[in-house]
């Protein structure tokens, strides 16, 4: 009798879901997508980002031909190549190669984190939310898998913002030192409504110690995310790096209100400023500043601190210079 072929073991340091036939057999579709991948390219890479996936679709084809295919270093490859495909606008691609990575590790933070920015980039936001949950879950051991509804903020829409500004007086308030040491906190702490930006150092002579508004970057890590404000606006142009902020940064019952989609990047947003000549990113103090502006339901709008040479990009800071009525030390009147 002819004896049967095992198929060949391979070298593992943790344990894995599933059968190793399973695992194989996800991994042998992964490569034969990025091997697909390879296979079409016609020239050298030209798009943004398609020189690095070459090289992780590469090392994962590397790493499963090896004699004995390690298991961990795979799945990091895995991991690599779905990235790289994310930021490659391979979509299709990055879905398959998240899709495999979940499957083959449903306890790592980093498949489910792969998994939700491959389906932002998808456009398929309530899934990506869904996965950025669990990653958190996974990578902050004692967090709820799922906000609970009681902490989650309502959304806001352009709209709701302007109805909630609406008849108030305005303060939005930059940082540096020059404002730590201004004692306005008072002054700042009287208006009906105080804004601040990013990772905001509150100190209270100074600064005041009100918060109504807080704006953030999507790419702010500070501390800003956990303090406590009615409303929170978190700007980022790319839906999906935005949808990835909000679900992963956001902190559940910090905030009241969060401003949703459609205020997400309001100065080159066709359906609100729409003007294209500003930077990719604007700064958030320019973004925050330009929206009320636009808006235009305020009595008063004073900057405080902005003026301050380095708070604004150039351009920025040539704009609120034209636009400000009155300018009396770090205070600068817009309305």
């Amino acid at each position: 009798m002819k004896a049967i072929r095992r198929p060949r073991a391979t070298h593992r340091t943790g344990p894995w879901p599933g059968s190793v036939a399973r695992a194989e057999d996800l991994f042998a579709g992964c490569v034969r997508e990025c091997a697909g991948f390879l296979s079409r390219l016609t020239g050298p890479a030209t798009a943004p980002g398609e020189h690095r996936l070459i090289v992780a679709a590469g090392e994962l084809v590397r790493e499963r031909a090896a004699v004995e295919p390690c298991r961990d270093r795979s799945f990091t490859a895995l991991l690599r190549a779905g990235d790289a495909a994310i930021a490659a606008g391979q979509v299709r691609l990055a879905r398959r190669l998240a899709d495999a990575a979940v499957a083959l590790g449903s306890r790592s933070s980093h498949a489910w984190l792969l998994r939700g920015r491959a389906l932002a980039a998808d456009g398929r936001a309530l899934e990506a939310s869904d996965a950025y949950r669990r990653h958190r879950a996974l990578a902050e051991p004692g967090t709820p898998e799922r906000t609970p509804l009681a902490l989650a903020p309502e959304p806001l829409t352009v709209d709701g913002l302007r109805e909630w500004l609406a008849g108030r007086t305005v303060c939005v308030v930059g940082g540096g030192e020059a404002v730590a040491a201004s004692g306005l906190g008072p002054r700042i702490d009287g208006y009906d409504l105080v804004m601040r930006l990013d990772s905001y150092q509150p100190h209270a002579p100074g600064t005041g110690e009100r918060t109504d508004l807080h704006a953030v970057a999507h790419t702010s890590g500070g501390p800003g995310w956990r303090r406590p404000a009615e409303v929170r606006l978190v700007f980022g142009a790319r839906a999906e790096a935005w949808a990835e902020a909000v679900s992963l940064r956001l902190v559940p019952g910090a905030q009241t209100h969060l401003g949703d989609r459609s205020l997400s990047h309001p100065v080159s947003d066709p359906a609100l400023l729409g003007e294209p000549r500003w930077a990719t990113d604007p700064s958030t103090g320019f973004s925050l500043v330009r929206l009320l502006d636009h808006l235009d339901v305020n009595p008063t709008i004073d900057v405080v601190g902005l003026a301050v040479p380095g708070q604004l990009r150039p351009e920025e800071h040539h704009w609120l210079r034209a636009h400000t009525r009155r300018h009396h030390g770090l205070v600068s009147a817009l309305r």
